[in-house]
């Protein structure tokens, strides 16, 4: 009995002995990564787009009246100037439909002045027969033949004037046609595109010249998605390039926002507004914009390779919380050269490993340099 109680007290010992020894061993060293401290950001959206070159202010011109064309006078990317003639028909039809408006109206001219005659002769007899009856000389019947001719007399005048006044419409839409059977610049500009040639007919409306306008400024047509049409504000400022001159930034502003979408592509159209400059810039050159949103949002940066995984505004990281690594989910703005922007998910001073992270799990004991 005695030899048993020893060996459970040395047994105690031996355990007790066990414990204090791993006690005292040296924890598991911490793993050495790579952070970066997250900073808030007071972030100005930029939106990107690509479009043609175009003149503010474009019309299609065409003839008033169909006919066959005359002459084009002017070719694609000529510069004309207000008031110059640039197309016309051939004016014999017209001209002999102005030469009838105008017989029929010196024809309605003769007729209203016979009417005029007819109704004083009328009136003559009127007053004739009207004395004789008052003197008893005339019959009743008398005086009401001659009222009737005199209420007639009164409505030819009536329908001569009519038919005068119908006639001089005539007229007038016959010049009308004769004057808008040419085709003149409405103001100085140039000629982008031609769409008929001369000896062809055309009917009336029908597009012969797109005239650009130089008395605006020139607008640079782009379209861009909802993600971006909601940061863009009228007066936005913009810096344009063209492959034309690649050494040199261009100026401008939105003047035009969309207020809906195009049915087909689904984005909506943007016109950027140039600012006056020298250099010859041609409508069709395609250039790349970049707007400066007048917004400002209060987001997150951090480097962008502390971004283990991603799909698609939705992001992992891992940080260093009370030296332990932990996985955090972020949710991501914009990706901004090196940096990336985060909406949600981190504050500012917490440290994101950047470097080391796929050698080491969630909860394993970490320290950043």
């Amino acid at each position: 009995m005695k030899n048993i109680l020893a060996i459970l007290a040395l047994a105690v010992i031996v355990s007790a002995c066990t414990t204090q020894a791993q006690n005292r061993q040296p924890s598991a060293a911490a793993k050495k990564v790579a952070a970066a401290s997250a900073t808030q950001i007071n972030f100005q959206p930029t939106v990107f787009a690509t479009g043609p070159l175009a003149a503010a202010a474009e019309a299609k011109l065409s003839f008033k009246t169909g006919g066959i064309i005359a002459k084009v006078l002017v070719r694609e990317g000529q510069k004309v100037r207000k008031g110059q003639l640039l197309a016309e028909l051939r004016l014999d039809e017209i001209q002999a439909q102005q030469q009838q408006a105008n017989l029929g109206e010196d024809q309605a001219a003769i007729s209203l002045e016979n009417a005029r005659l007819a109704l004083r002769l009328a009136e003559r007899d009127y007053r004739n027969v009207s004395g004789l009856y008052a003197d008893s000389v005339a019959t009743l019947e008398q005086l009401e033949n001659v009222e009737v001719q005199l209420n007639n007399a009164k409505n030819q005048l009536s329908a001569a004037e009519k038919g005068l006044a119908f006639r001089q419409q005539g007229v007038e839409v016959a010049q009308f046609n004769l004057r808008y059977s040419s085709i003149v610049a409405p103001s100085d500009g140039i000629i982008l595109r031609q769409f008929a040639e001369t000896n062809e007919l055309v009917g009336p409306g029908n597009p012969v010249l797109l005239f650009g306008s130089r008395q605006e400024a020139q607008v640079l047509k782009v379209a861009v998605t909802d993600k971006d049409i909601i940061h863009l504000n009228l007066g936005d400022s913009a810096t344009i390039h063209f492959d034309a001159y690649p050494e040199v930034a261009f100026l401008g502003f939105v003047r035009e926002l969309a207020g809906t979408s195009d049915p087909f592509t689904g984005t909506y159209a943007v016109e950027i507004e140039l600012a006056p400059q020298t250099r010859q810039l041609v409508n069709g050159f395609i250039g790349s914009v970049t707007i400066q949103t007048k917004q400002r949002q209060s987001l997150i940066s951090i480097p962008v390779d502390g971004l283990l995984k991603a799909d698609g505004a939705i992001g992992q990281v891992m940080v260093i919380d009370q030296g332990q690594a932990r996985l955090r989910e972020v949710n991501i703005q914009q990706l901004q050269q090196t940096q990336l922007l985060l909406r949600q998910g981190l504050e500012a001073g917490e440290m994101v490993i950047t470097a080391g992270a796929s050698y080491i799990e969630e909860g394993d004991r970490v320290e950043g340099f």
